[in-house]
């Protein structure tokens, strides 16, 4: 099983393990310009190459915009809360309307029933999401060696 930071999926593998078209992906991709290269995806020999943490990233990130959050805040704020692999019960929790990556935060799906919710809050299960990709990435790689 590849490390979580690992770059061997092609961009087609990555798209489809995240749930995005692969011309949505491209698109994400020239959107996000020079940011793509800090926050995932390395090129190798012309070509892009995507982690599991990538995949899941990229995988978080469409849900928070699909939650109404701006695309490059989206992809900031899954960055910033998949530096490690979570826990399989991990939600994330962000206030709606934020345009901060950091203002968001992880807690345990036992812990939401006292959240205390004053305002609009997003929430992402971003463990199951992550483990959902990991599980399919190692297939994959399996498969593949």
């Amino acid at each position: 099983m590849p490390a979580f930071e690992e770059r061997c999926f092609t961009v087609e593998e990555a798209a489809r393990l995240a749930g995005i078209r692969r011309g949505n992906l491209d698109v994400m991709i020239h959107r996000l310009k020079d940011g793509a290269e800090c926050l995932f995806a390395g090129k190798r020999g012309g070509r892009r190459w995507f982690s599991m943490k990538d995949i899941a990233v990229l995988a978080v990130a469409r849900e928070l915009e699909r939650s109404g959050m701006v695309l490059l805040t989206a992809v900031a704020t899954a960055y910033e809360h998949l530096q490690a692999l979570p826990d399989p019960d991990a939600i994330l929790v962000v206030p709606a309307g934020t345009v901060s990556a950091r203002s968001g935060r992880i807690i345990a799906d036992r812990d939401v029933a006292r959240l205390l919710i004053e305002k609009s809050q997003i929430l992402i299960p971003i463990g199951q999401i992550a483990g959902r990709i990991t599980d399919a990435c190692s297939e994959l790689y399996l498969r593949a060696a």
